[in-house]
């Protein structure tokens, strides 16, 4: 009984290691996928962006810099034909926070934007991500704007 006992109990605790580490493994790969859209935008290249988002994802934006609000909505694939002549962007990541559960992720992701080499704003990115046959893809992000409370 107490073979049995131990046997029960090591399995467990390899079942609940094995599941850390597929977390872990997909939390790395969700990570990845926002670095690529990143670096699709700081590069202009419209066909590394296409690897990481679906083309009918939503896209919100909140610019809270403003006296009110303001609110608008667009689509990814509205914005591939004009990456090549966007200025100069690069846009840091401070923080990620991943949560998963059965193909669908979520990621809260602080940043900052720099326009030219100057900074821009700050704001929090929401991305979410469906897990498809072969990757991981944003299919919505909504994200804010704000000029002040920034940490510059």
């Amino acid at each position: 009984m107490k073979n049995l006992f131990f046997l029960l109990l090591v399995i467990a605790l390899n079942s609940n290691a094995s599941a850390q580490n597929s977390i872990a493994v997909e939390e790395t790969q969700i990570v990845r996928v926002i670095n690529t859209f990143f670096a699709s935008l700081e590069k202009k290249d419209s066909l590394l962006m296409k690897q990481t988002i679906l083309d009918d994802a939503q896209i919100w934006r909140k610019n809270n810099s403003a006296g009110s609000a303001k609110i608008d909505f667009r689509f990814s694939k509205e914005d591939l034909p004009s990456m090549h002549s966007m200025p100069d962007v690069m846009e840091i990541a401070k923080d990620f926070d991943v949560k998963i559960h059965k193909g669908i992720a979520m990621a809260w992701v602080p940043y900052e934007f720099w326009v030219e080499k100057k900074f821009s704003h700050c704001g929090v990115d929401v991305f979410t991500l469906f897990k498809t046959d072969d990757n991981w893809k944003i299919i919505s992000l909504a994200y804010t704007i704000n000029k002040n409370d920034c940490d510059q």
